[in-house]
């Protein structure tokens, strides 16, 4: 059969067809031979890829412009194309061009001959995607009889994307360790997109912390409790790892870290989720892993095969994977949740058979809008044996309208779609008993190390960490119940949090006062570490280098928010910031997530920048001659803002630029700030009538921020 219908649609050829280095920019000439079809007047063709691909959008008018393509056909007809970034369905979509065919027909064996980077008239080519791949494919559709019915031809052409040259260094080590015994530290190499390369040559390790340490090749003894970080050099390259905590004895509480949510090429993914989970537990070096995939496109085979996969990947004591699924309904039926099950063999209870007609429902599924799916889960499913987990995607989950109060529920505030504290702050509004999850919802084939790439996703993954008795599904999962669980922004940042004598995600009652206690150690310097009542901000510290800034000729400006909840989220920041008087030293971007964005130029007295947030903040640190002369002017494609640098004392300035938590903050930093460890003590009453919910955030100075789940609290 594949075999008619390459000699009906045609074949395809491609060159070059070989390696590519992700982000490059390149030439490539794709060759169409119509098939015995032929294809009619007003018939198509198209040139897609998958829904995650972020290579530059095409485009045929400026040959001397990135991404100029060409199109030519020696047959008798003209040929119309047109980049279209949903020219063809789910996954194969946005990055498709679509060429009508007009004023003519082609014949069989007639060719159209697609330039995509035509570098003959300047144009430096196409830049590809931005993320390694072992099959790219540019899969290629006909429609031959002018129907709008697409479909792909035989044996489009694939070829592998890799990672490019390392420009630094990741070192990942246990974030615990016990006095004598060898704990192995992973070291690798990331190109300029955050992929990752096996390191050249050989990796010194230093100890930067209390007492001495020993180590041999890639492992490290410790001799004395403490803390401290491993300073990595390989390849003319240097990192600090993330810090490591070192008891006397095994700790009642082991921190494990992981990523419960993205996805492979079963659904809007790439790569197969063998590849999928080797890379979270040999790349990313996560304890912990889950895969979810849109429901709507899993049929029972799919199911089947995922089930099997995490089977043979999960190891107790080694790497804990667990089974599920993302429910993906619409925002007004409840919008995105994950399905995470303890074991495998569960049902998978779909929204929606929209891209699998050929499934027949039935008693399961769809199930849908939300409280239909969460009467129809809780039938089917033992509730110790399901998680449900509230996140922002395509689809925002609305947890104000559809929430059930029975089940394990936590929140998902970080992902690479963007931060989303608003959610936590929804449930916590609704008197919901939620717990704190970060992860990536990746899209690109790196479940616990996702980079934003230059597309649709804004910044890096998050990742959740554990407090849990030990590394086995039964282990993970009690604590994922329990919701003994914080997230971060990707960074691996020690959190310790007792409030009310109970540990995060406890729920207390009868109390006479609320003692709370938290501890931040840093992956980098850190810049507060807050406690919240609900909304409220009860507490924070910082370090002593932020207690007397008026002087300071250093100004940071920072801006972050999303435009809404939904799909058109991300706001344009991009622009200028000038001084009239003060000239600019120095300039260095803050928390910027993509390649793509940053500090695009810079002047005595401007600095230009392109920047995109989705909750997330980006911005900007300046040193001035004179921090006290003059005025500062932000001008954004959000909006402008103008101070008068005399007028900025010791305390920030926020500007409130509407949409969804859409701010700047302008304000004095300090000249170095050096502390990795912050504590907090503080002591509240409890609410004389219901409970009151406490969580602790802690922010880095570069950007990086954690959440530890609430602690539930009653008079």
């Amino acid at each position: 059969m594949k075999q008619q219908w390459r000699e009906r649609l045609g074949t395809v050829t491609l060159e070059p067809c070989a390696p590519v280095v992700a982000g490059s920019y390149q030439q490539w000439t794709l060759t169409l031979t119509v098939g015995s079809y032929g294809i009619d007047e007003g018939g198509t063709i198209k040139i897609a890829q998958r829904l995650a691909c972020d290579m530059q959008p095409a485009q045929f008018s400026d040959p001397a412009a990135p991404a100029y393509c060409t199109v030519q056909t020696n047959g008798a007809a003209k040929l119309a194309p047109r980049f279209a970034p949903k020219g063809h369905e789910r996954p194969w979509m946005i990055w498709c061009v679509v060429i009508d065919v007009y004023d003519g027909s082609l014949a069989p064996g007639d060719t159209v001959t697609v330039v995509l980077g035509e570098r003959s008239g300047g144009s430096p080519g196409i830049r590809v995607q931005t993320f390694v791949e072992s099959a790219h494919e540019f899969r290629v559709f006909v429609d031959p009889t002018n129907a709008a019915v697409a479909r792909a031809v035989v044996d489009s052409p694939k070829f592998p994307i890799v990672a490019g040259e390392a420009v630094e260094l990741v070192c990942i080590a246990p974030s615990q360790a016990v006095v004598g015994e060898a704990v192995e530290i992973f070291v690798k190499g990331q190109d300029m997109w955050g992929n990752p390369t096996a390191v050249a040559g050989p990796v010194e390790l230093e100890w930067e912390g209390e007492g001495e340490v020993v180590v041999e090749g890639c492992k490290v003894s410790f001799c004395a409790p403490g803390s401290g970080r491993l300073m990595a050099a390989a390849d003319g390259l240097r990192c600090y790892s993330n810090p490591v905590a070192v008891s006397e004895a095994a700790p009642q509480w082991h921190r494990y870290w992981g990523d419960l949510h993205a996805q492979s090429d079963a659904t809007v993914g790439i790569g197969t989720e063998e590849e999928y989970f080797t890379f979270a537990r040999d790349w990313a070096r996560v304890d912990f892993a889950s895969h979810q995939g849109n429901d709507f496109q899993v049929d029972d085979e799919d199911w089947q095969r995922l089930n099997e996969t995490v089977r043979a990947f999960h190891r107790d004591g080694e790497f804990v994977v667990f089974p599920g699924y993302e429910w993906s309904a619409n925002s007004p039926a409840g919008g995105d949740r994950n399905v995470f099950y303890f074991a495998e063999g569960l049902p998978i209870v779909r929204n929606s058979h929209w891209q699998i007609p050929h499934v027949p429902e039935d008693e399961v599924s769809p199930a849908h809008p939300a409280d239909v799916f969460f009467a129809r889960l809780a039938r089917l499913v033992p509730r110790d044996q399901v998680i449900i987990g509230s996140h922002v995607g395509g689809r925002w989950a609305d947890v104000k309208a559809y929430f059930d109060p029975e089940a394990h529920n936590l929140v998902e505030v970080v992902s690479s779609w963007g931060v989303f504290e608003w959610m936590l702050f929804d449930a916590l509004d609704c008197g919901h008993v939620v717990g704190v999850m970060c992860n990536s919802d990746g899209h690109k084939g790196r479940p616990g190390a996702e980079g934003p790439g230059a597309g649709e996703f804004g910044i890096a993954g998050g990742l959740t960490c554990v407090l849990a008795g030990e590394l086995s599904r039964a282990g993970v999962w009690e604590a994922l119940c329990s919701r003994r669980c914080y997230g971060t922004t990707g960074a691996r940042i020690l959190l310790d949090v007792q409030i009310a004598g109970a540990l995060m995600g406890a729920v207390v009652t009868d109390v006479d006062s609320v003692d709370i206690r938290a501890r931040v150690v840093g992956v980098a310097p850190l810049e507060a570490l807050q406690v919240y009542r609900g909304r409220q901000l009860l507490a924070e510290v910082q370090p002593s280098e932020f207690r007397d800034l008026g002087h300071s000729n250093r100004v940071r400006l920072m801006w972050s928010g999303s435009r809404m909840r939904g799909r058109g989220r991300r706001v344009d920041w991009s622009g200028v910031i000038r001084t009239t008087q003060a000239t600019i030293l120095e300039a260095t971007a803050v928390s910027f997530d993509s390649a793509a964005d940053g500090i695009t130029a810079t002047e005595p007295q401007a600095v230009a920048f392109q920047s995109q947030t989705t909750g997330d903040c980006d911005g900007i640190e300046l040193v001035l001659d004179d921090g006290r002369v003059g005025r500062l002017a932000f001008e954004s494609a959000a909006g402008t803002t103008e101070i008068d640098l005399a007028g900025l004392g010791h305390e920030p300035l926020r500007f409130d630029y509407g949409g969804l938590d859409m701010q700047l903050v302008v304000q004095r930093y300090p000249e170095r700030v050096e502390a990795l460890e912050l504590t907090l003590e503080t002591v509240d009453q409890p609410p004389g009538e219901g409970q009151a919910a406490y969580f602790v955030k802690a922010i880095q100075c570069d950007g990086e921020m954690a959440w530890s789940s609430p602690v539930y609290v009653s008079g």
